[in-house]
């Protein structure tokens, strides 16, 4: 008879500090969920994305690639998700995984759990 695997277990960040000591691994990223609008290096708008900003301050953290325009939930959903506090698990990057021009923003990306802190 076999045992379950082993639950993941991830560090959880809630400031700027800790997303990047983070980078490259699982980690639970803790905050207020809002669109945060991403720029060019022109200064143009790329897009509006779902992220965690967090308490502290620093810079958002992107939910999913913001160069896979897939990955981006329903409005309906975003609407009712923006300013609420979620815990977003995932792996950490430093930069939206997905293409060679990388923008320098932290990004959980793949996701694997999004829930609304009560």
């Amino acid at each position: 008879m076999s045992s379950p695997p082993p639950a993941a277990t991830s560090t959880k960040c809630e400031t700027d500090a800790e997303v990047r000591a983070a980078f490259g691994t699982t980690c639970t990223v803790v905050g207020t969920y809002e669109l945060h609008d991403v720029h060019n290096a022109k200064g143009g708008l790329l897009a509006s994305w779902p992220a965690v900003h967090l308490a502290g301050g620093g810079r958002p953290v992107l939910i999913e690639s913001v160069w896979d325009a897939s990955k981006k939930p329903h409005t309906d959903t975003i609407n009712g998700l923006r300013g609420k506090r979620v815990a977003v698990t995932g792996k950490l990057n430093a930069s939206p995984p997905g293409r060679i021009a990388n923008l320098a923003i932290p990004t959980v990306s793949p996701v694997d759990k999004l829930g609304v802190i009560e």
